[in-house]
């Protein structure tokens, strides 16, 4: 490819960018951002390609498909129900590539709106069939990251959905991570260790009068308590407008992706307070005391969940479900009763790891990828009659592993790409001498390399500049004193050795050169 066709121009100052990975791509002209959407580029295009080739190729035998843009896990288990009609057909592995759409905010390159994602889904009739595809997908990624020359944190992603964040202070993603015992989950899903009971009597409970205390902070401070000491009733309803309570204690928050993955549900909300009313509650005062309990998922009433919180500790304050009172000596299970018990608080800094202890720090990073079992799951005939199947999924995000790939390798001068992955071989600088220069291109593309030509106009200054802000494995300089010296200058990218390579046989030279170093 000649470098004064090539589509994008580098830049010397990249726009206002939020991180290093997102600039550098802009100034090597692998990428532009129009409206925050990422354009990706000739160069860039190339990169991605041979990425998602490499990252391709842990494929075990699967079956193609294409399916349209959508979520993560959007898509999957509604079409195969109508395919999978009996226990013959399984186990079965499918493999696609598709757009996937950012949930949260866009943030340059690593999160995009939309980004190019790889995905496995294997559907199979025993977990344990399951569980055994899903560590060896898990290591043979693990082996491609060490082939990136990357080495990503094992990271909990979203709740029972584990994978690989590269930590970066400029990543996109917030996570708390244990510098004890390197544990690492996102903020939205990181587990942590409650504090355990306090060692007090159990009163009895008590009415008290609070008026205008319809928040936990202005509870706690007409009663001069801490807000540990009291419990917290969040209300949500779906769109079937099934009422969900959430009791969690005073001091902590919702964590609504662990609430999601808990009840399969992601359109959950706050609800109005007719709805509220509605369960016989009282908004700003209420608690599950009185209230229509479900007792279990298949029977009627409210659906309560308790997070751990509220078996760490004893005597709580909670709202009587009367307007201006609320309750204290509240204890469970003596007092209320819920539908479930899981851990649904938002973690933070500070709170102790739930393996070893130690306080959490809040980091930043870019996820780039991991596996879930998905929720839902089809039914087909067995031998036995009716069953259901087993599936996971897994998924690599292509933006967010070239943006952990361009953070990491990289110096001063621009980038150092991985030879496997880079957009081209060789960087061929002609320093006017278009006759040599193109032979050398020949002899190179006949053993299957490709080659950069930079055949522009300008300075040599320039064209090294650019040599090196691309970042090539290879580079190579033809000019009337590389030719007198008998060859052509040769330097590896990130290296200071330079050595002159003979004119003849230079493409099975250069081959060598770079089978050494891959």
């Amino acid at each position: 490819m000649k470098r004064s066709q090539l589509l994008g121009r580098t830049l010397r100052e990249a726009p206002l960018v939020p991180d290093p990975w997102t600039e550098l791509a802009l100034r090597a002209a692998f990428i532009r951002l129009v409206d925050h959407q990422v354009i990706t580029l000739p160069l860039g295009e190339r990169a991605v390609a041979r990425l998602m080739d490499m990252l391709g190729s842990i494929l075990s035998p699967a079956q193609k498909v294409r399916m349209g843009p959508g979520l993560v896990d959007e898509g999957w288990t509604e079409f195969l129900q109508g395919e999978i009609q009996s226990y013959r057909q399984l186990p079965i592995m499918l493999f696609t590539q598709r757009m996937v759409k950012s949930i949260e905010p866009a943030q340059g390159l690593a999160r995009p709106p939309w980004r190019n994602a790889l995905q496995w889904l294997r559907m199979c009739i025993s977990g344990e069939d399951l569980q055994n595809y899903q560590d060896q997908w898990m290591k043979n990624v693990e082996a491609l990251w060490h082939e990136l020359g990357l080495a990503p944190s094992s990271t909990e992603w979203r709740p029972s959905e584990f994978g690989w964040s590269y930590v970066h202070e400029k990543g996109p993603d917030e996570m708390l991570s244990c510098l004890s015992c390197s544990y690492i989950g996102s903020s939205v899903a990181a587990q942590f260790r409650r504090q355990p009971n306090v060692d007090e009597d159990l009163l009895e409970m008590t009415p008290v009068s609070t008026p205008g205390a319809d928040t936990i902070q202005a509870l706690a401070e007409m009663l001069s308590i801490p807000e540990e000491k009291t419990l917290k009733a969040v209300f949500l309803s779906g769109d079937d407008e099934q009422l969900v309570l959430i009791v969690i204690r005073g001091d902590l928050d919702v964590s609504m992706p662990k609430i999601s993955a808990l009840t399969g549900s992601h359109a959950l909300r706050p609800a109005s307070e007719e709805g509220i009313r509605s369960g016989r509650a009282e908004p700003g005062f209420a608690s599950p005391i009185g209230l229509d309990v479900m007792p279990s998922l298949d029977e009627r009433g409210i659906l309560v969940i308790g997070d751990l919180s509220i078996e760490h500790g004893v005597n709580f304050v909670a709202g009587a479900n009367k307007p201006g009172f609320h309750i204290s000596g509240v204890n469970y299970p003596r007092d209320f009763s819920v539908t479930l018990i899981a851990d649904v608080a938002l973690a933070k800094e500070g709170d102790s790891c739930l393996a070893c202890g130690e306080a959490l720090a809040a980091t930043r990073g870019i996820y780039l990828g991991g596996w879930k079992k998905l929720p839902a799951s089809i039914q087909y005939t067995s031998e036995e009659g009716l069953d259901r199947s087993h599936a996971g999924l897994g998924t690599l995000s292509i933006e967010p592993i070239l943006s952990a790939l361009l953070a990491e390798h990289k110096d001063e001068q621009g980038m150092i790409w991985p030879v496997r992955i880079a957009p081209f071989d060789v960087y061929l600088v002609d320093l006017n001498c278009p006759q040599e220069a193109e032979q050398v291109v020949q002899d190179l593309e006949s053993v299957d390399l490709s080659v950069l030509h930079d055949d522009r106009k300008a300075s040599p200054g320039v064209k090294f500049t650019d040599a090196d802000l691309i970042g090539l494995p290879v580079r190579l300089t033809v000019s009337r004193r590389s030719l007198d010296q008998g060859g052509v200058e040769c330097t590896l990218r990130g290296k200071n050795t330079l050595q002159i390579i003979p004119f003849e046989g230079i493409g099975e030279a250069i081959l060598a050169v770079i089978t050494s170093v891959m």
